[in-house]
Parts: structure tokens; sequence; C-alpha cells
């Protein structure tokens, strides 16, 4: 017996919400295949996109530990309030 007809017997036996779960699954690798089968003129958005977010990560732990963020909130909004 095929792989193809081994997993359409399991399907068969599968319950309907299991067969949603799945195909939704499925559906995601596919796409994701479908992305990679791009042409390279993405890759480069890619980067730009990755180095981005590279620079959003260097900014993290960059508050002291007592910083209080609640406070600094309301001030800024009282700031706000009287500008």
């Amino acid at each position: 017996m095929s792989t193809l007809e081994k997993t359409i017997v399991l399907l068969r036996e599968m319950p309907e919400q299991s067969l949603e779960s799945l195909y939704d699954f499925i559906r995601s690798i596919w796409i994701h295949q479908d992305i990679k089968a791009e042409p390279m003129e993405n890759s480069v958005n890619i980067s730009e996109s990755m180095e981005g977010f590279r620079v959003l990560q260097s900014f993290a732990g960059t508050l002291p530990a007592d910083f209080d963020y609640k406070k600094e909130l309301e001030e800024m909004r009282e700031e706000k309030l009287l500008c």
C-alpha cells in the first residue's frame, strides 16, 4: 500500500474536528513552501525586515531595573493633558 493510500485510509477514520486541524496544518506547510519558492527579490525585503527587527531587539533590556512604567505612563498622560 502506498503512502497516499495509507493516508487516505487514516483520514477516513479520523473525526471531523481532527480533520479540520490537520487541514489547517497541511495548508500552512503548503503556503510556507510557496513562500520559499518565490523569486529572490523578496529576500531583500526579508533581510531589511530582519535588520529592523535586530535594531528593535537591541533596545531590549536597556531600561533600568527599577523603571516604573505605570508611573511614567501617568506622567506622560498628565503632560499631554497640560499641552
